[in-house]
């Protein structure tokens, strides 16, 4: 199954979904950074657009907004995270999901900063199941390794109805 990505962020995650997403049959329909993006339905060039990030300090002459407008099935958000309100990447995350479009976070700011935000944002989606799961794994997780870390005292504490 081919997927349409596009990808917002391309430090080393980024770039390496960009630069792996056609060896695995995807094709990369748009990227953005924090100042530009390069979009192409039929698929971006990667040589190309992180050339000219490398020569020009951005990845192409569209609006970083361009990019979440494009077509795509998966947003990859790779942003940085600002602590506190998990921007840009909710931001991003938000976009993707009210256009009924899968999210892969490699940032987990929103998840760790918003994640009672991101649930509901899921559950209006069409999308929600390719979310979901990734949050709910990540929330089993914390919530298994709090138990795990407390006193037996805490934890009896804490498991009371």
């Amino acid at each position: 199954m081919s997927l349409r990505l596009a990808v917002v962020g391309v430090g080393a995650v980024g770039r390496s979904v960009v630069e792996l997403a056609p060896d695995y049959g995807h094709v990369v329909t748009a990227v953005a950074d924090s100042r530009s993006s390069a979009v192409d339905p039929d698929g971006i060039d990667a040589d190309a657009t992180f050339e000219r990030k490398e020569r020009e300090g951005v990845v192409g002459s569209g609006d970083p907004a361009d990019a979440l407008a494009a077509e795509y099935d998966v947003l990859v958000e790779a942003t940085p995270t600002t602590l506190g309100d998990a921007e840009p990447g909710f931001s991003h995350v938000r976009a993707a999901l009210e256009r009924d479009r899968h999210v892969v976070l490699a940032n987990k700011g929103p998840v760790a900063e918003r994640y009672a935000d991101l649930r509901a944002l899921e559950a209006e989606s069409d999308r929600s199941a390719s979310v979901a799961s990734v949050l709910d794994s990540i929330r089993r997780s914390v919530s298994e390794r709090s138990v795990s870390t407390m006193s037996p005292t805490s934890r009896r504490v804490n498991s009371s109805p």
